[in-house]
């Protein structure tokens, strides 16, 4: 991932996050106009979910390159995204109450 992409999830990361607040209805019609690396963020979010992952974990599920996946959540904690990393350098978001894809990242 180049610079200007890192740079750009770093400003969107926020906005990341209320889309995955979204209701399903809502995403569905919103996602096929967000670029390729803001939905690799969403995959990338959405498989860490309440599970600890490793960059080589989370590259199998969503089939990016483990550089890619440390390269993005690096800009997306950067962004203002709040992650758990485990002694192992796991990563993981918190889960809450809600439904999956509208668990909200604190």
């Amino acid at each position: 991932m180049d610079k200007i992409t890192s740079n750009r999830l770093v400003k969107l990361a926020p906005k990341i996050q209320q889309f995955l607040e979204l209701h399903p209805d809502e995403q569905a019609w919103l996602y096929p106009l967000l670029g390729r690396a803001e939905r690799r963020a969403i995959a990338i979010l959405e498989a860490i979910q309440g599970n600890y992952l490793s960059y080589e974990e989370i590259g199998e599920q969503t089939d990016t390159h483990p550089n890619t996946v440390k390269q993005t959540l690096y800009a997306l904690s950067n962004g203002g995204i709040n992650f758990r990393v485990n002694s192992s350098n796991k990563w993981m978001t918190p889960q809450g109450g809600r439904n999956r894809r509208l668990t909200k990242m604190q």
